[in-house]
């Protein structure tokens, strides 16, 4: 699990950079999931990166249609959809997917009570 963990934090590091000059709204920062798994991963498949957008956009946009201010655990949603692109290319399932978020979510600090921002 470990490995995960540092896969996690890494990206969510690099993806907090890139948000960092505000031309992509944090709550938008999911978006660039499939970027670093296939700068990461080093695929350049782009029928596999569709579709991980296409799933990684349904779960957010489910998630924010249940709670709007989900939006601003945007931390959260980033290292979700990083992680299930996992699971769209195969390399996981969605228990083993659970199971590294459960994880994650407890090493790292990815939830905001702040819902101003």
């Amino acid at each position: 699990m470990k490995n995960w963990l540092t896969e996690a934090e890494e990206s969510l590091e690099e993806a907090l950079i890139a948000i960092a000059d505000g031309s992509i709204p944090p709550e938008h920062m999911y978006m660039l999931a499939s970027v670093f798994y296939s700068k990461w991963q080093n695929t350049n498949n782009s029928e596999l990166l569709e579709e991980m957008n296409e799933v990684t956009e349904e779960q957010v946009q489910h998630d924010w249609s249940c709670d709007e201010k989900s939006k601003y655990q945007y931390k959260f949603h980033f290292v979700s959809a990083y992680l299930y692109c996992f699971v769209v290319a195969g390399k996981v399932d969605e228990l083993k997917h659970d199971q590294i978020m459960e994880y994650v979510c407890g090493q790292l600090d990815l939830f905001t009570e702040d819902y101003s921002s």
